[in-house]
């Protein structure tokens, strides 16, 4: 696609004026339509560029009208949202994390909303299009970025495509430009929920050598809570409510210690936990048999991340108590 500088600055322009996207964020974009570019060679391949942002809420974004407007919107999931404009951007708001680094404590800093990372997408699957794909470790190794590949199938929900390069700015993690996503190949949709395989983190990052397993896709066939409630009220409803709908093929319940009715699926571990500890163990998130959380629940935002990824999570801001009432 050609893409148009001064088109993709005034859509742009919708986001920065609003607080949506800083002025670097967009002048990153911006770079990438010019000749300076790194990578420039692959721009008349991409079918569009994407840009990722990593918020907070994503309903009621300021500007709200003037976006739609300007652009149309991709309804996927409740999840997320895609503005799609004619001069081949698209900017995303997501509320899932993407990212190896939204897994390790401290690695993220930046505050939401904020662009996770820069997508270019070579949908085209001709010769010349692999070939220029093919390309980007040379040209990043030229330009001093940092790579890191990706095998095709990526996984990311319901969504499955090709591989990926991704390209690292060399002035590292903390720095004003963000990583760079080639994805190349026709984006395939299942009905069924697939797992995500997140963005590698960089490896200059100084916590990249904890991110060993993060990127690990995880599909669960049991997620189940474990409370007590002595006053008929489950703060676990939503909760519950969110990932059967994130997992349809997965049993997802939640069990009563205060009134268990049959035999309950306790794991043994957590089942000692709440004898040594008693009602402080609980509320408790088990996947597969592994607890996840103990003595506290996710919120239904933070959910899938802790389902997904392995081991128990540190606990961050609870949604729900160990008191039902």
């Amino acid at each position: 696609m050609s893409f148009q500088p001064q088109t993709i600055e005034r859509d742009l322009r919708l986001f920065t004026t609003h607080g949506l996207l800083t002025q670097h964020e967009a002048a990153q974009v911006q770079e990438m339509v010019t000749d300076n570019f790194a990578f420039a060679a692959a721009m008349g391949n991409a079918e569009s560029i994407h840009v990722h942002v990593n918020a907070e809420q994503i309903e009621g974004l300021p500007g709200e009208d003037a976006l739609r407007a300007a652009c149309r919107e991709s309804h996927g999931d409740d999840r997320e949202r895609k503005f799609i404009f004619d001069s081949g951007l698209n900017v995303i708001f997501a509320l899932d994390p993407t990212a190896q680094d939204e897994f390790i404590p401290g690695a993220v800093t930046r505050q939401k909303p904020y662009v996770d990372h820069v997508g270019i997408d070579l949908r085209d699957e001709t010769d010349a299009t692999k070939a220029i794909f093919d390309a980007i470790p040379a040209a990043a190794a030229k330009a001093g970025w940092r790579h890191v590949a990706q095998e095709g199938p990526v996984r990311c929900c319901h969504v499955e495509m090709g591989p990926k390069h991704w390209v690292y700015p060399p002035e590292g993690p903390t720095g004003n430009r963000r990583p760079i996503e080639f994805a190349f190949g026709e984006l395939k949709q299942s009905d069924v929920y697939l797992g995500c395989d997140y963005r590698p983190i960089d490896p200059a990052h100084p916590l990249a050598t904890m991110a060993t397993v993060a990127s690990t896709v995880v599909q669960p066939t049991k997620v189940y809570v474990f409370e007590e409630c002595s006053c008929n009220v489950s703060p676990s409803e939503g909760l519950v409510a969110a990932l059967s709908s994130r997992y349809p093929d997965a049993d997802v319940r939640a069990f009563d210690m205060a009134k268990p009715e049959g035999l309950l699926p306790l794991p043994p571990a957590l089942f000692l936990a709440i004898e040594s500890s008693g009602s402080s163990a609980l509320p408790a998130l088990v996947v597969d048999g592994q607890i996840r959380t103990q003595g506290w629940l996710p919120t239904p935002g933070d959910a899938p991340a802790i389902v997904e990824q392995p081991g128990p999570a540190l606990k961050p801001d609870a949604c729900c108590a160990t008191n039902c009432c």
